[in-house]
């Protein structure tokens, strides 16, 4: 492809700030929600087995969203940089820093498998695990973690397709990954009687394939803005420290906010058993699905800010920033209507089984707490992210740190456990914990935006 001959994902970058809210942002939410609802199709036919393989698939989750957001943590690292040289016109460095970004992310997924392969059972047991519950996670988790390259490589390519504001190819293989993972399930949990290992090898599957597709396009349809290839690829440590600057203190702050999952479990566990675990790691992944048009927004704005960040458009950003919190808290009261009134019928996702029922009460408990945690997520979230897109990862870290771990873990051993209210006392400290550190975060952020020059 000629680079005088520009993308229309360039084009909606460069352009009106609120239509590249909007344009990138729609597709993205239509992926991340179908991959939110895969995962969610995993604890489902789970939750078939019973209870306890539900609990230990619980365990796992952290954990697999831990290596997922390596690869994503990367990604925004790779949007960030490649978008501000293609904000600044700089097309060879854009291919330069693209090929930097494919040679990182196979040094980190080599990497992160060794060490989740190694380790396996020692981050499981941290994670809480214990018994039979350890067994069925170890089951599930032996085949992701032996092959998590799967799991981050996606993520770093979507985060290139992304840099060029091609959002709707990202979803087109998001949704596909999806697809796959849904009709793979079944087969390989019951069909072919592998249980907690076939959920797990259907997923790794799925994402094969997608890499494939993305490799494809780059590499041999040659169809993509960017072209990063070896013949592009002039080692500048500058790059590396563009793109490590913001994915670094981001994975910093998803190893944090796993540690932090492993200390709510123990202050779950302290007030309940692990059917509350499982409550709350697959009740979690409910709220995580009518969070990603939030997430959406929020991805989508890196883009817009760091092309715009490049191009020296300061007044666009702003825009950008406030047009996102407000559709971003339009979509927060929608999820929140449906929560309150759809609360029992979503519970019963988790809880159909003979031997997981006793799950359905307390599931709809967490619902109609945690239904609330919709109003005050999306500013927090939207103002973390707009720092990224600045290529302040730090300031991204350090206020995760303040909601996740000083608000939220505070909070829930307060109300939990000192004052006395058990495992909904936890989940109200949590959703205490994320309004107060939401509310630092988007006076900051307002400040900062303030005064960029």
């Amino acid at each position: 492809m000629n680079k005088k001959d520009e993308t229309h994902g360039i084009n909606v970058l460069r352009g009106n700030p609120k239509e590249a809210v909007i344009k990138l942002s729609v597709p993205l939410m239509i992926s991340m929600m179908i991959i939110s609802l895969y995962n969610i199709i995993d604890s489902f036919w789970v939750a078939g087995l019973g209870a306890d393989q539900l609990a230990g698939i619980s365990f796992v989750i952290p954990l697999e969203f831990l290596i997922i957001s390596i690869g994503s943590c990367l990604g925004a690292g790779i949007t960030s940089t490649v978008s501000r040289f293609i904000g600044e016109k700089n097309d060879k460095m854009a291919d330069n820093a693209a090929a930097h970004s494919i040679i990182l992310s196979i040094i980190v997924s080599f990497a992160v498998t060794l060490i989740f392969t190694v380790f396996m059972k020692e981050f499981l047991t941290l994670m809480g695990a214990r018994g039979v519950s350890l067994n069925y996670a170890m089951d599930y988790g032996k085949i992701y973690f032996s092959l998590s390259i799967f799991a981050i490589m996606p993520n770093v390519l979507y985060g290139l397709l992304r840099s060029e504001g091609d959002s709707k190819r990202a979803m087109y293989v998001m949704v596909t990954c999806a697809i796959l993972n849904m009709i793979l399930d079944p087969v390989f949990i019951y069909l072919l009687n592998l249980q907690m290992f076939g959920a797990a090898l259907s997923t790794v599957i799925s994402l094969m394939i997608v890499s494939a597709i993305i490799i494809y396009w780059i590499y041999v349809k040659k169809d993509t803005y960017l072209n990063p290839t070896l013949s592009n690829f002039d080692y500048k440590p500058l790059i590396v420290k563009d793109i490590l600057k913001v994915a670094v203190p981001n994975i910093v702050e998803m190893v944090f906010i796993t540690f932090i999952t492993a200390i709510m479990h123990f202050i779950i566990l302290a007030v309940s058993t692990t059917d509350s675990v499982a409550v709350f790691e697959n009740g979690w992944r409910l709220v995580t699905l009518a969070t990603e048009p939030i997430m959406a927004i929020s991805t989508a704005l890196i883009s817009i800010v760091a092309i715009n960040h490049g191009a020296g458009k300061f007044k666009s950003i702003k825009t950008a920033y406030t047009y996102s919190m407000k559709l971003g808290t339009l979509i927060g009261i929608v999820a929140l209507m449906i929560f309150l009134v759809l609360a029992p019928q979503l519970s019963y996702l988790f809880s159909y089984g003979e031997n997981s029922i006793r799950l359905l009460k307390p599931t709809i408990e967490f619902f109609y707490i945690f239904s609330w945690f919709f109003l005050v997520f999306p500013a927090g979230i939207i103002s973390t992210y707009v720092f990224q897109g600045l290529g302040k990862g730090m300031y991204s870290l350090i206020f995760s740190i303040i909601r996740e771990a000083v608000c939220a873990i505070v909070f829930s051993i307060l109300f939990g456990i000192v004052i006395g209210w058990g495992i909904n006392g936890v989940w109200f400290g949590i959703m205490i914990g994320y309004t107060i550190g939401g509310i630092i975060t988007v006076i900051y952020a307002y400040n900062f935006l303030n005064n960029l020059k």
